[in-house]
């Protein structure tokens, strides 16, 4: 373990009354010099963790509002779930299925994938998902317990966990975007993919992935009109309710714990799903095959399936099941996804 980590991790472990550990009792502890904690300490700072020094006293972890492995399980209530941290990688869903590449699906079961940076997320047919630094939560989850026959649903009920997380930490009303994003205020904070891990022998889908972007901070490389986040800036107000670990821990339990009632946990957030929809009852354009207008056509959505498919009436009063296809409100032109 870097000096780095040990030095946070003895902080946070503090049992002295007002916090302090001498610069000394950290260099004995991590067997290093003094000038070696004090840079330790310099790089902590530098990643957003406050630490007060005071002469005589030593130092003092301020709150614990880091961003890692050690602090997502300090909050996690689930004995199953294990999580791989990285600062930067490619994509949370790629290194997931790299995990499950190896054959052993079910040792991988409530593993969780984390990122504070990722350098090619991806969303739906491959478009970009935008994902710098302090500006949001990168995560990927996987869930082996049976074989996975309708992923729909497992989007679904990763949107009904997101929400839950985003009103238990932060207050704040979401609403879902059929099929996979999640509003906040009107714009758009959230995207959700979900893939699968088939088993080519059985032709079993054995392994869901579900792949979650949270805008926490606006972030001015998305378009405006529609992206948003949890809070409009970063500054010193907004770092003390970022909480990355608490949302990331908040929003694998809710979606674990909504997959492991089975079918009793889907159905009743099936419910919550219709519940917070945007759509029901507005007029929308469809587009039948993403990425292709000449097919496009307008209709009034009627409701929601239990089985996370979309009824509308057309404008001749007929009715119609979408399974897929990707939709924006008419009147609110809020097309955009991620």
């Amino acid at each position: 373990m870097a000096v780095r980590d040990l030095v946070l991790e003895i902080l946070k472990a503090s049992q002295n009354q007002d916090g302090f550990v001498s610069g000394e009792e950290l260099a004995e502890s991590c067997k290093v010099t003094r000038a070696s904690i004090w840079k330790a300490v310099e790089n902590l700072r530098s990643r957003g963790i406050k630490i007060e020094a005071v002469t005589n006293k030593g130092y003092r972890l301020l709150e614990d509002n880091s961003f890692d492995a050690v602090s997502i399980l300090r909050n996690v209530t689930d004995s199953e779930i294990k999580v791989y941290f990285y600062e930067t990688i490619d994509s949370t869903l790629n290194e997931a299925k790299r995990l499950l590449a190896n054959g052993n699906v079910k040792a991988f079961h409530k593993n969780v994938i984390v990122a504070a940076e990722q350098t090619s997320g991806r969303g739906r047919l491959g478009r970009a998902f935008v994902s710098p630094q302090k500006s949001g939560i990168y995560i990927s989850l996987v869930y082996s317990s049976r074989p996975v026959t309708n992923p729909a649903i497992y989007t679904s009920s990763a949107a009904v966990g997101v929400c839950r997380a985003l009103s238990k930490l932060f207050g704040v009303d979401a609403k879902i975007k059929w099929v996979n994003d999640i509003f906040v205020n009107g714009r758009k904070v959230c995207g959700i993919l979900t893939e699968g891990v088939t088993n080519f022998e059985t032709g079993t889908i054995e392994a869901a992935v579900i792949g979650i972007g949270i805008n926490i901070v606006n972030n001015p490389l998305l378009p405006q009109n529609v992206a948003g986040g949890i809070f409009e800036s970063l500054n010193e107000k907004t770092e003390e309710k970022l909480q990355r670990s608490k949302l990331v821990a908040a929003v694998a339990e809710e979606i674990y714990s909504i997959l492991d009632y089975g079918e009793s946990g889907i159905k009743k957030s099936m419910q919550e799903y219709i519940d917070r929809s945007l759509l029901i009852g507005k007029q929308v354009v469809v587009s039948p095959i993403i990425g292709q207008t000449e097919n496009n056509y307008l209709c009034t959505v009627k409701g929601i399936t239990e089985n996370a498919e979309l009824l509308v009436t057309l404008s001749d009063g007929t009715e119609k099941i979408l399974q897929c296809g990707e939709v924006s409100i008419h009147s609110e032109k809020m097309c955009y996804n991620e």
